[in-house]
Order: C-alpha cells, then structure tokens, then sequence
C-alpha cells in the first residue's frame, strides 16, 4: 500500500449554487488536442468530489439520433397499455415496466413509499450488434431484449443509440483514469477488452400529480459505473448535493448530463460521489427521458484503487465483483426484481448514508 498521493487527496472547494453542475467542453479531449485530457480529467474529478454530476458538450453525438430516441420514446408508450405488456419485463430487467412497479426499497427496515408515477422499456446490447464481438451472450443483460411488433424503426433506433452511448462511455475512460491519478488505460481491463454491461432505460413520466410523497422516480442512487442522460426540453430531475438540499437540473439544448454511480464510488473509495436524486414531473405535461447506464464487465474485481488509498485512508469498502454487486444492488433498490440477493460490498451491509 503506498503511502501518500496528494494529488487525488487535494480537497475540493465547493462550486457556487449557480455553478453547482459544471458544464464541460470535451471536444478538444475527444480531439486529443495536447494537455486537453489533463485539463478535463482535473475538472472531472472536481466536479465527482463535489456533486457527482456534472454536463458535457461537443461530445460528437448527432442530435438528430438523439431527437429520433426521443420520438421513439414517444411512439412506443403512446401504445395501449396491452401492446406494451406483450413485452412486460423479464427476469434480466429488459422490456416494458409498467407504472407501478417501481418501488424503491434502500432503507433497511422501512416501508417503501408509494410506487412511483412512470413507465419504462429496457434494452441491455443487442446479440447481434455490430459494433463488438458478443457470439456468446452475457448472462447479466446481454441479449434477452423485448422488441414490440407492429413498431417499425423502434428496434432499429433505439440499438443505434445504444451504440454510440456505449462508444461516447469508452471514450470518456482515460478522461476518469486521468481523474483519478491512473495510466490513461487502466480501465480498458473491465470495458475495452471485455463484455461490458449497458442498459438504455426509455421513460415516460405522464403529467399525473404526484401525491404526497410519491414521485415519478423516488430519491435513488444509480449502481452503474457511469450514467449518461440526454437532455429533455421539460425539466424534472433533482440532485441532493452534499449540503442535503435538493436542486433542479437545467436542461441545458446539446449537452448530455453525466454522473458517478456506486460501482465508480466504490473503485475511488468513496472519493467520487454517486448522488441521490429523482424525478418530479410538475410541468403538467408527459416529460421523456433516455438515460443510459455503463458498468464493467460481470466478472471485474471492484477493489479501491492505488490512488485513492493509503495509510490515513484505507479502503472503506470489501472488494466485489460487478456480477455480486449487481445482483445484490438490483434486489435491494427495486421490489418488482425478484433476482437472488448478491454480495454487498459495504462492511455494515447497507450503504452508509441516504435521501433523508
């Protein structure tokens, strides 16, 4: 264990409120224009000790492909509610979760509130995609998709989205080794030379009041390693920063809003944040959202890297694998997935802090 590394221990000043999300310009990165990938890893990994989210742009993603998503979106929840339950979601979380379903449980010994307000559809890759080598399914969500009939352009679409989703997610990884005080390759291990997992959540959250403490999606933290969210003309997402105060998300026309999740926590041991957030849809009309979630390859070690450790902090978090962590995030965070209880990784068996 080595002993000190001050350059991923500098503590980080807080932004200002207006400032709180910051808006990143990775094109000159993507370009691989000298001193760039430095330059965006050290705003990265502010913006992760901070408040786990932060915008990027010029990220190379057509918005044309972006808007059809949308569209698609659109067009498949506007179905009747029977044609959407011909693809009701399966064991692996693929297809379509009507309203209702979700229900998320983090607090050990307390009732879940009210289920929230919105629907979704789920891919994870295509087995026939194009762009990696997946002859043989992964048994985490790979393949098992759900596609509607009688929906042409759907399938189509949504797969072409999920490619360049998980093609900007590798391109974003010497961006958060470089965050991270790694070699600019550390993770290609786990993703580039692997079957990672990636999911695209197609939600429609209606313009239904929600109830007294109910929510279109209720306060959550994602498990993934890196969440991608395209921006939504109509408003509703809110962070909870540091200070427990819960703010809106902008909706900023271009940019895609990129935060951490636990899997990337738990590898910075605890230095980067996966913050809560939710959803509250009080625009009074139906609000879409695509978000896309990344993680490593089922069988990668989750252990606290050599920069994140050392003898004033050492490791908060037992190490686990992708699959344990998965198995055991998906059956503690939702009532309606009924998979077997994985390995957490926390010592005292639950996440130590929450949404309260």
């Amino acid at each position: 264990m080595s002993t000190t590394h001050p350059f991923i221990f500098k503590e980080a000043q807080p932004l200002s409120e207006e400032d709180r999300i910051p808006v990143l310009d990775i094109g000159p990165s993507l370009a691989g224009e000298p001193g760039a990938l430095g330059r965006l890893g050290e705003e990265v990994r502010l913006a992760l000790e901070d408040i786990g989210f932060f915008f990027i742009e010029n990220h190379g993603v057509p918005q044309l492909l972006i808007d059809r998503v949308f569209a698609e979106n659109a067009r498949f929840h506007a179905q009747p509610l029977e044609r959407k339950l011909a693809v009701k979601v399966n064991s692996k979380g693929l297809g379509y979760m009507p309203s209702g379903l979700q229900r998320p449980k983090y607090h050990r010994g307390k009732t879940p509130g009210k289920p929230d307000i919105g629907e979704a559809f789920f891919i994870g890759r295509e087995v026939q995609a194009k762009t990696r080598d997946v002859d043989t399914p992964n048994p985490l969500y790979q393949g098992g998709n759900l596609w509607p009939e009688d929906l042409p352009g759907f399938r189509d679409t949504l797969i072409e989205y999920f490619e360049a989703m998980e093609a900007l997610s590798l391109r974003l990884l010497p961006v958060y080794a470089t965050a991270l005080g790694l070699p600019e390759h550390f993770f290609d291990p786990a993703f580039v030379h692997s079957r990672p997992l990636g999911i695209l959540r197609v939600s429609h959250y209606p313009a239904t009041q929600c109830e007294e403490n109910q929510f279109n999606a209720s306060p959550h933290i994602d498990g993934d390693f890196i969440t991608i969210l395209a921006q939504s003309e109509i408003p509703g997402l809110e962070l909870r920063t540091p200070e427990k105060k819960w703010i809106q998300a902008p909706a900023l026309p271009g940019t895609f809003l990129v935060n951490a999740g636990e899997i990337l926590r738990l590898w910075s041991n605890g230095r980067f944040r996966s913050t809560w957030h939710r959803v509250i849809n009080q625009s009074g009309r139906d609000r879409y959202a695509i978000p896309f979630f990344y993680s490593p390859s089922p069988d990668t070690l989750i252990d606290c890297v050599e920069t994140c450790r050392d003898v004033e902090h050492p490791p908060q978090y037992r190490p686990v694998t992708v699959r344990e962590y998965t198995e055991w995030f998906s059956h503690k965070v939702f009532v309606h997935l009924k998979d077997k209880l994985g390995r957490s990784p926390y010592y005292e068996g639950d996440r130590p802090d929450s949404a309260e």
